[in-house]
């Protein structure tokens, strides 16, 4: 009797530590296949040539898993480029845009998402421009793009 109980213990244990390892080398097997979601910010469409009095519609895409959102989304902008790479450390204050769009500049913006400004110039010269988005504590910049206002 006492050999038929440490037999079913044996036999239970080995089947349960056979689960164990079986979970454990799937886990490592899903862990490996994980990759990090993406994280980026793409001016979509912009003017390249507007006449003063006119409005420019800038459209731009936030690329990110579905659980993120924003709470500050806007085009910048200047009339002095800022061409250097931006990282996600850099942020507007950091930069030589003075100027933004304010529809976005408050409210939580759930992303991925699409986001639209039409904006009205009033003098004539070349504008730099990129759009931005603080997601949690990151600064997401574009391309620095640029358009031209003329009369």
């Amino acid at each position: 009797m006492k050999t038929k109980t440490y037999l079913y213990i044996l036999v239970g244990l080995g089947f349960f530590f056979s689960l164990v390892y079986f979970n454990y080398f799937k886990a490592q097997e899903a862990i490996k296949k994980t990759r990090p979601s993406p994280l980026l910010i793409e001016l979509v469409s912009y003017p390249e040539l507007l006449g003063v009095g006119s409005k420019g519609t800038f459209l731009w895409h936030i690329e990110s898993s579905p659980d993120l959102f924003t709470t500050f989304t806007t085009i910048y902008w200047s009339y002095q480029s800022s061409p250097s790479a931006l990282t996600r450390m850099d942020s507007p204050q950091a930069v030589g845009y003075p100027y933004y769009l304010p529809d976005f500049s408050s409210g939580k913006y759930s992303l991925p998402n699409d986001f639209e400004l039409r904006y009205l110039f009033d003098q004539s010269s070349r504008v730099f421009f990129r759009a931005y988005a603080k997601i949690s504590n990151e600064h997401l910049w574009s391309e620095e793009k640029s358009l031209e206002v003329i009369k």
